[in-house]
């Protein structure tokens, strides 16, 4: 250790700290500038960068002052920084962006000009976001954020900027106010050309990446290694939770892991059907939350990939229909929250009822496959399967998005379940009415 406690307490106290209690291995002190350090933190095999201000003995975390902006923008940074656009000089104002993620992020204003700074708290060179960032600006995409500036220390990536978008919240603002509309008077509204639009934006987000050169986004085929690491990283993820399953499998009365056996044995039958396919690199966690809507479009954005994935899975390829499967299992999320809203239920009540009620739940879901289905229909509609996909079959691009579909509510039921958000019921429900 080379800090004192009342820092190495900071640290831990984090919200970014990722073993909680459990005391760092090391903790580095680099000297960034005045009053400005960075702390390159180790817990067993993960590391972490944060940058702090000091303030009267007090440590704050730099992305959210004006010394750490005016420090990248000066010529004396210790921070490598690069620069792919210009940046008005003037003094710089920053505001916290509150955020439930580990990653920091403030919204910097100059002049008439505002930004997202995002702090990148996981220290490693296979970070996803700021290659897409790159090779998505450098390509003039209009649905992500436009990359402005990224600052690494030695070969990694410790934060990026961005050009601040206007938006009226993220993209599942106007999803969950059709399905409250929905459940409240039967109405769709006109939510069907929302979806088309996002299923165009993804349609052309796909086509981009499918022209990729660069080696970590560069198509491939899908092999039997590549679907063996999918299934292994589902199968890891499993023993870690085993605890937390049996308990709930108490709790519900109901054998769940005899259905997670199955649901595991009926995905690597479906995923091996997929062997041969085209691989693109896909955006990885593509839910409705990943994306803003300004009133007009919607905007990609958080290309970090799954927080509960390894490294390893976060960087395959896949086929271009898992963000669709993914999308699919977002809309899924609202249905059932909107649900319990407007019937002024519990999420474990809804689940409870879904499982009981078949009508009832087919019911419900038709807002759920509507709205998808036009998003679909217009996915089709604006690219050529034979280019992203590697064949041109819709019926087998429509399978691979039922194996994703799957494979994502394990990884769903996983996740929720090992974090404790109380949002287990939705992937559970999926897997117990659809894969029984």
């Amino acid at each position: 250790m080379c800090c004192s406690n009342e820092l190495i307490e900071w640290v831990m106290s984090r919200r970014w700290y990722p073993s909680k209690g459990a005391l760092p291995n090391e903790v580095i002190t680099i000297n960034l500038g005045a009053n400005l350090r960075g702390l390159l933190v180790r817990i067993g095999s993960q590391q972490v960068f944060a940058p702090v201000v000091v303030r009267k003995g007090e440590y704050v975390e730099a992305e959210y002052t004006a010394e750490y902006i005016e420090n990248l923008m000066s010529s004396e940074s210790l921070l490598k920084v690069r620069r792919y656009c210009e940046i008005p000089e003037g003094r710089f104002m920053v505001k916290p962006l509150p955020t439930a993620w580990t990653n920091v992020i403030s919204v910097v204003e100059v002049g008439n000009s505002r930004y997202v700074l995002k702090g990148y708290r996981t220290f490693s060179p296979e970070l996803s976001e700021p290659k897409f960032l790159r090779y998505l600006t450098r390509k003039k995409f209009p649905y992500s954020p436009e990359l402005v500036l990224e600052a690494s220390l030695g070969n990694v990536v410790v934060a990026v900027m961005t050009k601040y978008i206007e938006s009226l919240g993220d993209g599942g603002m106007p999803f969950y106010l059709s399905a409250l509309k929905y459940f409240e008077s039967g109405e769709y509204g006109d939510i069907e050309a929302k979806a088309r639009k996002l299923g165009y934006v993804v349609a052309s987000f796909h086509k981009t990446m499918n022209l990729c050169d660069e080696e970590w986004c560069s198509p491939k085929e899908a092999t039997d290694e590549v679907i063996n690491v999918w299934l292994s990283d589902l199968r890891q993820q499993e023993i870690r939770a085993k605890e937390s399953v049996m308990r709930l499998a108490e709790k519900l009365k109901m054998n769940v892991t005899h259905l997670i056996d199955d649901s595991l044995s009926k995905l690597e039958r479906s995923l091996k059907g997929l062997r041969g396919l085209r691989l693109i690199r896909t955006h990885g966690d593509l839910h409705l939350a990943q994306t803003l809507y300004d009133g007009k479009d919607f905007i990609l954005i958080d290309f970090e990939g799954e927080p509960g994935r390894t490294e390893v899975r976060r960087s395959l390829l896949e086929t271009a229909s898992r963000d669709l499967a993914c999308l699919l299992r977002s809309l899924h999320y609202i249905t059932m929250f909107a649900y319990a809203e407007v019937s002024k239920k519990k999420l474990e009540e809804v689940f409870r009822d879904f499982l009981k009620e078949d009508d009832l739940r087919k019911e419900a879901l038709l807002w759920q496959d509507r709205v998808f289905g036009a998003l679909l229909e217009e996915y089709l509609g604006s690219v050529s399967l034979r280019d992203i996909q590697g064949l041109d079959d819709k019926e087998l691009f429509i399978k691979s998005i039922k194996a994703w579909v799957l494979e994502r509510s394990l990884y769903e039921f996983f996740y929720e379940i090992n974090y404790g958000t109380g949002y287990v019921y939705v992937p559970l429900e999926y897997l117990l009415c659809e894969n029984n």
